[in-house]
């Protein structure tokens, strides 16, 4: 029993509204001493002030039916008319899910059952003569409980009202494009406490946003960043969403859109294990026949474990226009392998020129077996022999470190460079 009344406590806490959270905690009060008809009146009366309170919200935020219903019980209340405040309160759970999406069907179900239960309470004559309603503490609790979980602890926006909000939030160019600052502006909004409708639903929003429009790089971040939150806050919810719907966004993508599936999986984290075998297939090919005005993205693909081998056949077939256009944050080994490879085959002193350079900005990456193949090689080759960029090159690649000095002079003494070695070989001074 201490643990029930414990559970109940957390209830009060869970309360949103501080009159509902009075006429709850009035309700577990009553359910403590044994009153349980009392309890379900107060949980009912709860329910009223919360509805009428969410409706409140809601208005001042700009929704007109919700303006509309405020007017209308303001009315009312000024005019004390009786008749028109218990047909609202007939129907006031109809018009929290019908009209503002506050509740599920499921959920309608076991508040209606509450309010029958108020009414066979507050109302004997609803009753056979000489019977007296008598509900179960377990009754009273489970409507007690019902309440909090179905409406009192969560903000008046949950259905399309709310998605509408969240994708109004997540377009402002104020809304964060940090995972961890983007949680902390949903925390304050409808995810606070969400239904598993609107998560899901503002999950397959962004999802969609993501693959199937074009975003600018900032919205794009914005998008992913929401959307990288939301799986942290709700992981089940999120798992059970990208599982149902992932692929088939993708399967519905032309082959236009598919260069949105290479920032979709560098930014929305372990979303590759949701993908279908054939649009695993279909994504393999694209990365083997990657567009020239893609070729940036190889940098990602070639440290994407799934699709790391295509990525690497990719750039082996890369070409000098490529190479010499591509930019990359860190490139990686295999760019590096690829672009020697055009650079010790140069045809002309541009070609050595451009290559040289290009390498020079890849001097901090290449490794020492890089290096020796470069400084071996290149003598051979009299465009590179004589263009310009060499001896910034090996300057650039000798300024790293990669290889020891000496060793580095050595190297270029026996490969026919020794003009590009600042000090005098210890053979020469003798």
């Amino acid at each position: 029993m201490i643990t029930q009344l414990a559970d109940l406590d957390e209830l009060i806490l869970k309360c949103r509204d501080d009159r509902a959270k009075e006429y709850i905690s009035e309700a577990i009060a009553s359910y403590r001493v044994g009153a349980y008809r009392s309890a379900i009146v107060s949980t009912w009366v709860a329910i009223c002030f919360d509805v009428i309170e969410k409706i409140k919200e809601l208005a001042l935020s700009g929704d007109k039916e919700a303006e509309n219903i405020v007017i209308e019980l303001e009315k009312t209340r000024k005019e004390n008319d009786l008749s028109k405040a218990l047909k609202f309160e007939r129907e006031l759970l109809s018009v929290a899910k019908d009209k503002f999406e506050l509740l599920s069907p499921l959920e309608l179900i076991d508040l209606e059952r509450l309010q029958e239960d108020r009414n066979r309470c507050a109302h004997p004559s609803l009753l056979s003569e000489g019977q007296i309603y008598s509900p179960s503490a377990e009754l009273a609790r489970v409507h007690i409980r019902s309440a909090v979980m179905h409406l009192l602890q969560h903000p008046p926006v949950q259905g399309k009202y709310a998605l509408d909000r969240l994708m109004n939030e997540f377009t402002s160019e104020y809304f964060p494009d940090d995972k961890d600052k983007a949680k902390i502006s949903l925390l304050s909004g409808p995810l606070r406490r969400a239904r598993e409708s609107l998560v899901r639903n503002t999950v397959l929003v962004l999802i969609k946003k993501l693959l199937k429009e074009k975003n600018d790089w900032n919205q794009f971040r914005r998008f992913s960043a929401a959307l990288n939150a939301v799986f942290e806050l709700y992981p089940n919810w999120c798992n059970i969403t990208f599982s149902e719907k992932l692929s088939p966004i993708l399967r519905s993508l032309d082959d236009k859109e598919l260069n949105r599936t290479l920032q979709f999986f560098k930014t929305i984290a372990n979303s590759w294990q949701y993908v279908d075998t054939d649009i695993i297939q279909r994504i393999e090919i694209f990365v083997l026949n990657l567009p020239s005005d893609l070729f940036d993205e190889i940098e990602f693909l070639l440290s994407f474990n799934p699709l790391k081998e295509n990525a690497k056949i990719r750039t082996n077939r890369a070409n000098y226009s490529e190479l010499t256009g591509a930019l990359f944050f860190i490139a990686p080994t295999e760019i590096i392998d690829q672009t020697i490879k055009f650079y010790l085959k140069s045809k002309n002193y541009d070609e050595a020129n451009e290559l040289g350079k290009k390498l020079s900005t890849y001097a901090f990456e290449i490794n020492s077996n890089q290096i020796k193949q470069i400084i071996t090689n290149v003598a051979v080759n009299e465009q590179i022999r004589y263009s310009f960029e060499l001896g910034p090159l090996l300057a650039e690649l000798r300024k790293q470190n990669t290889i020891p000095e000496k060793e580095f002079d050595n190297l270029l003494n026996s490969s026919d460079l020794s003009k590009f070695a600042p000090t005098v070989p210890q053979k020469s001074r003798k």
